[in-house]
């Protein structure tokens, strides 16, 4: 026991003097008015934590804020895109408005008189596209025999007629016969329809001067079609053939797949 008070009682009375002095410190302090001295150490000791604590407090916050911010933005960009997708359609719809008015200025280039304009709605896959309907029939003044024009040439002519539709019959359909010349050389003959994509121009004596490349035009004899309508061009000639008559092949002006509007159109009187 003396042993033991004898290591350990320097430092009790070092921890006594100590404890004395902070009491003594602390009731000078409170009597003066101002922060006791263990609240001073205490203030020193936790400053460091106090000042993580902030320090974390705003980190939060501004991780907050700015996922709210991030948020806003994702909702703004969200309309953003849905403006954009709007003005996209807009300007397509603008562009088939521009689109369609040179069409139609092309067609009335061909035949500046009056005539009616339709929309194609239906094809006939049955014949390899050889006939057409449109939305223009009896009501709108289309009649049988009437002559359907689009950009490039001749297309066909109306062959049936409703209220409210018409069927065409395309220069291609293998049942198709048109009066036609050659514009070069004045040459006659007649151009019918064919199951490829061009068309054959028959009866042509092969004294007659044809060449590849020729223009070919309704010559108006047959009383349907006007005279100088464009048909095509002359793509192949051959007149090593057995027989009177020479082969001729012809490409319509016309690009069939592509028609959208047709221009209607009175046939010979």
């Amino acid at each position: 026991m003396f042993n033991w008070w004898k290591r350990y009682s320097l430092l009790f009375a070092i921890i006594l003097f100590l404890f004395i002095s902070l009491f003594l410190l602390s009731r000078y302090g409170q009597y003066k008015g101002e922060p006791i001295f263990l609240e001073k150490t205490l203030r020193f000791l936790a400053y460091p934590l106090q000042k993580n604590v902030q320090r974390l407090v705003t980190w939060v916050k501004e991780i907050g804020e700015s996922y709210f911010f991030l948020v806003g933005v994702q909702e703004e960009n969200k309309i953003l895109r849905r403006e954009i997708s709007e003005l996209r359609q807009e300007n397509a719809r603008l562009q088939e408005i521009i689109f369609a008015e040179e069409r139609l200025k092309k067609l009335y280039a061909l035949h500046p008189k009056s005539g009616i304009i339709a929309q194609i709605i239906g094809r006939d896959p049955s014949s390899w596209f050889k006939s057409l309907l449109i939305d223009k029939g009896q009501l709108a003044g289309v009649k049988k025999d009437m002559v359907a024009i689009g950009p490039g040439g001749v297309v066909g002519r109306i062959i049936d007629v409703s209220a409210q539709t018409a069927k065409i019959l395309l220069i291609t359909d293998p049942n198709s016969a048109v009066d036609v010349l050659i514009q070069r050389s004045r040459a006659q003959g007649i151009l019918e329809g064919n199951v490829e994509d061009y068309c054959i121009l028959k009866y042509v004596p092969k004294a007659e001067d044809i060449q590849a490349g020729d223009t070919v035009l309704t010559s108006g004899i047959g009383g349907i079609f006007p005279k100088g309508l464009m048909i095509g061009t002359v793509r192949r000639v051959d007149k090593k053939r057995a027989g009177i008559f020479q082969y001729v092949e012809v490409s319509p002006a016309v690009d069939f797949a592509k028609l959208e509007e047709l221009l209607i159109i009175h046939g010979e009187p």
